[in-house]
């Protein structure tokens, strides 16, 4: 295939181009697409692809979509391209390109310089970033019906000259496309807006910290609207519970998913008059008493979308993928109905043949939640979370990885996941040999995680293990003997990692605080003990596997304290190594889970872990100088443990404790057990692998 772009547009940051082609398609015709960065795919006005499935820096990777529904009817093909030659943790920072084939017969009829190119300039350009992670809010001024636009009405849209440009290499695509099933909103309650013109303006780091090498985007005194600004200001006051007729000046309408979801919203508008529509949406909805009122700026997003509208129809699909559960559509200066409000699911479509049935409505309810958060978290890659973020990380793959292998009987999002990383070029911004902490994105600030990669490697081998995937071995070993190489100058005398640098990552808890990592931190050198004997098991490199118990020796006779494994040793004034006292019941479930430790030979911490420690611990009256575990990994970690040592009731009592209310709320699982962050993270799908562990 051939790739074309607009030259105008080829190095503009958050812009959008149409690219239209009218056929009469035989029963064989077949459209094959390849785009950067995003694309959507409408057949005469109508959603029908989204894409592509992400790949590593100078590889894409396509999508084929058969024509033969539509075989002998007049049709427009309607591909919009989106490109944000934006540094983030979800797209990569390349240039544009839009590449296509339609083939009859066997012979190609038409290629991407046959479709007419329509800059999208209702699409605002110059706004704020969506959050630190993604790109750009949505808003747009529409001059007519976009479903209309795509169906081939052009009225008014004037093209653009295209011209060939540079294009990736090609990948197939592994994981299969999602049926864009529709869920709709249920409408919640209604009533009137006001403006509250003294409200703080929510400022974070994706809208003060723009760089233009660091952090690429609009700063705020180049920003042509900001309806996140708006969005803040709004004072709700509830009328009527249900649905409203018609939506008047300042008016408002909340809708219910029934469960968070993925996907883009989707709904018709009947303008009365010129009208801006304000679309506010998040998993959760907060209850004030008068109203309920869905936050715009929890979790670190600005979950806000705006459309001005001319009077008439306008059916609306939103761009981007987006995670919600509520949403409000918010009314000002006309007059407007709604109709048809819902989402158009973005989700994994095999997660959803998993079967189970076990007879425990609380165990069922977990499960459901945990299917729906890996079919969120696993369209193209094994992501964190679909909403802030939507970024490949790893160390939550090493776990969501077991939940696919579950749910789908294969590992295709998880090959396409390793393929990337496998084949991604040296970060210019990141050491050599380290690898991104989440991948594909562009990491411009040098951050890194070092503990991300030894999981990498973990991951790796239990792929291998679990597919028999001998190519994904042989093309990981650049990256594999890199992080080897890599770590060697962090080795101390007694042949442990000692002062390991940027953020070093343990879990959420007091594992990660400063003061706990400085020096030899023991959990690092436990994870890397393991990922060594990983290489060994991958490549056959015995050296790296005695190695490995050298330093779990090491480990035990430094770190333990008689009674329990300390998280770190530094240097007295004499330079002698000296343990610190941090003590975190994390740090014990390390010792175990990677075999520094084991029942046998110390029985009675073992003991403690099982009866003493979890997450119903109350650390100011029960060992308060162990601090406690978050959720990820310490918990997690925990459960893996009483699963080993059979204790099956406790980890399905710790499952409805843990999980259950989560489950109930949002119908997904969380990051932490706080409404404060990510409600849909792609690890927490484990919770359906230790259940069906326990009752199988």
């Amino acid at each position: 295939m051939k790739a074309v772009w607009i030259p105008e547009l080829y190095e503009e940051k958050n812009v959008a181009v149409t690219f239209e082609y009218r056929l009469t398609p035989s029963a064989d015709a077949v459209l094959t697409l390849a785009a950067s960065n995003l694309y959507r795919l409408f057949v005469n006005g109508e959603f029908k692809g989204y894409g592509p499935a992400r790949a590593a820096h100078g590889y894409s990777r396509t999508d084929v979509y058969p024509l033969a529904a539509w075989a002998g009817i007049d049709t427009v093909l309607a591909v919009e391209v989106y490109s944000a030659n934006t540094n983030t943790f979800y797209t990569v920072d390349e240039r544009p390109f839009f590449a296509a084939e339609i083939r009859a017969g066997g012979e190609v009829t038409a290629e991407a310089s046959d479709f007419t190119a329509y800059p999208m300039t209702e699409r605002a350009q110059r706004v704020r970033r969506f959050s630190f992670q993604r790109t750009y809010t949505e808003v747009y001024r529409l001059t007519g019906d976009p479903a209309a636009f795509y169906a081939g009405d052009t009225a008014g849209h004037p093209s653009a000259a295209t011209a060939a440009v540079p294009m990736n290499r090609l990948l197939p695509r592994y994981v299969p496309m999602p049926r864009f099933d529709r869920v709709p909103g249920s409408p919640v309650e209604y009533g009137t807006v006001g403006i509250n013109p003294q409200a703080k303006p929510w400022r974070d780091r994706a809208y003060s910290g723009i760089d233009p090498v660091r952090f690429k985007g609009f700063r705020p005194d180049e920003l042509e609207t900001d309806p996140g600004e708006r969005a803040g200001q709004f004072i709700y006051v509830r009328t009527g519970e249900g649905e409203a007729k018609t939506l008047s000046d300042s008016a408002y309408q909340t809708y219910d998913f029934g469960r968070t979801c993925t996907g883009f919203f989707a709904f018709e508008v009947t303008a009365e008059a010129d009208t801006v529509l304000t679309l506010v949406f998040d998993e959760v909805i907060a209850d004030r008493g008068d109203h309920r009122e869905v936050s715009p700026f929890r979790n670190d997003c600005c979950n806000v979308i705006e459309y001005t509208l001319d009077a008439g129809e306008s059916r609306i699909v939103t761009f981007e993928a987006n995670a919600a559960r509520f949403a409000t559509v918010v009314i000002r200066g006309g007059r407007a109905k709604i109709r048809n409000f819902g989402m158009i699911l973005y989700e994994n479509p095999d997660a959803a043949s998993f079967r189970y049935d076990y007879k425990d409505d609380a165990l069922n309810k977990i499960t459901a939640a945990a299917v729906n958060t890996f079919a969120q978290n696993a369209v193209d890659v094994l992501t964190d979370c679909p909403s802030r973020e939507r970024a490949g990380w790893l160390c939550d793959s090493y776990f969501s990885s077991r939940s696919e292998a579950l749910f789908t009987g294969k590992n295709l999002v998880e090959k396409s996941f390793l393929e990337n990383y496998a084949l991604a070029p040296q970060s210019p911004y990141l050491p050599e040999g380290m690898i991104p902490m989440c991948y594909p994105a562009d990491h411009n600030d040098g951050v890194y995680i070092p503990n991300w990669s030894m999981w990498y490697i973990l991951e790796l081998r239990n792929y291998v293990r679990r597919t028999g995937d001998e190519r994904m071995k042989e093309i990981s070993r650049e990256k594999v003997y890199g992080l080897v190489k890599f770590f060697e100058r962090f080795y101390n005398a007694d042949g442990l990692l000692e002062n390991l640098e940027s953020w070093v990552f343990i879990e959420w808890s007091r594992c990660n605080d400063g003061d706990f990592i400085r020096g030899v931190n023991y959990p690092s050198n436990m994870l890397w003990a393991a990922a060594l004997e990983a290489v060994d098991d991958l490549y056959g490199d015995p050296a790296l596997r005695e190695r490995a118990a050298g330093m779990k020796e090491t480990i035990r006779t430094q770190s333990f304290n008689g009674a329990f494994f300390e998280d770190n040793a530094v240097r007295d004034e004499g330079g002698r190594l000296t343990r610190t006292g941090h003590t975190t019941e994390t740090c014990q479930y390390y010792a175990f889970y990677f075999g520094i430790a084991d029942r046998e030979k110390y029985p009675e911490l073992a003991d403690t872990l099982v009866n003493r420690f979890g997450p119903k611990r109350d650390p100011e009256k029960e060992y308060p100088s162990v601090y406690p575990s978050n959720a990820f990994i310490g918990n997690y970690l925990r459960l893996e443990l009483l699963l080993r040592w059979g204790c099956r009731d406790r980890v399905l009592a710790d499952c409805r404790d843990f999980f259950l209310g989560m489950a109930e709320t949002t119908g997904t699982l969380w990051e932490h057990a706080r409404l404060t962050c990510s409600l849909n993270h792609g690890f927490a799908s484990m919770a359906a692998v230790y259940i069906r562990e326990c009752m199988e």
